[in-house]
């Protein structure tokens, strides 16, 4: 089963730390306020499209269709820009503290290697089916009002009903049944984010004088690559969207998952983690891999 060692290993080791990991923080306050910011939109009438009644706002005013476009097409425009620009100089941030599909994924990950009752076996995937329902809301709401329930027709309810239900249930299947599986093998915006990042400023980079050789790292890597061997080792072979040719740089999501079991090895006897991640120096980025697609 795919990432069975990954979920031991890390199950083990979150739950033997002092207290919630730095990076899982920052995963989640992003998570927490970006989905805020997104779900604040719609309902204060920042910007909403209403593709039944054609109620579409703007700054709380009534506007017509195409005064609404514009008003979503020149911020999604600068934010697209900014995510280029990220990409191309820090990788894959986006994928490791961002994405929605991988925050849950994480937390169905979590509860599959908890407790022996299997009390949150049950609650994680229901938790992550609670927040898959939130996050299809949101974008409901965004797209349309939500008096479609109460006033629009058989068709119009009908086809709401299914547009909110599909999105509901494809987040939850995908974090569920596929979980990191579909981050590291079928996700088209990942696909796009590591071709950006084919060379990128940031990274994992690795200290071999302060490394155990645990091996730890490679077995809770969610994308399947050597940690130690970002820069000069070879490249993962061809997988699902994602073909040869692409470097480690480019394939990492940036997640921090090798750093945090790094980290935790060393508190058992190494002063320092091996890994680390960050900017890259100058040996790291320049780096060549002996062979590019080799197989792992």
């Amino acid at each position: 089963m795919f990432g069975a060692k990954r979920e031991r290993a890390l199950y083990g080791i979150l739950h033997k730390l002092p207290k919630i990991h730095r990076y899982t923080w920052i995963r989640w306050g992003v998570g927490v306020v970006a989905t805020l910011s997104i779900a604040a939109l719609p309902v204060l009438d920042i910007l909403r499209f209403d593709l039944w009644g054609g109620g579409h706002r703007w700054l709380g005013e009534p506007v017509d269709t195409v005064t609404a476009a514009k008003a979503f097409a020149f911020p999604f425009l600068a934010i697209n820009v900014v995510i280029v620009l990220k990409s191309r100089l820090f990788g894959r941030y986006l994928c490791g503290f961002f994405c929605p599909v991988g925050t849950l994924s994480r937390l169905v990950e979590w509860a599959r290697y908890t407790d022996r009752k299997g009390r949150w076996r049950i609650a994680g995937p229901l938790t992550a089916f609670l927040v898959s329902c939130l996050m299809a809301a949101i974008t409901f709401a965004f797209w349309v009002d939500w008096h479609v329930f109460l006033e629009g027709s058989t068709l119009a309810r009908t086809l709401s009903a299914v547009f909110l239900g599909s999105m509901a249930l494809g987040l939850f299947g995908i974090v569920q049944f596929m979980g990191l599986r579909f981050c590291r093998d079928l996700c088209p915006s990942g696909v796009y984010f590591a071709l950006l990042g084919q060379e990128t400023i940031n990274g994992i980079e690795f200290d071999e004088t302060t490394c155990t050789d645990c091996g730890l790292c490679d077995v809770v890597c969610p994308v399947d690559l050597k940690p130690r061997d970002m820069s000069g080792g070879p490249w993962r072979d061809e997988r699902g969207f994602y073909s040869d040719g692409m470097s480690n740089f480019a394939l990492c999501l940036r997640c921090g998952d090798c750093v945090v079991a790094c980290e935790e090895v060393g508190t058992r006897g190494e002063p320092m983690s091996a890994l680390s991640l960050g900017a890259l120096s100058a040996d790291a980025r320049n780096a060549q891999p002996p062979c590019h697609g080799a197989s792992r």
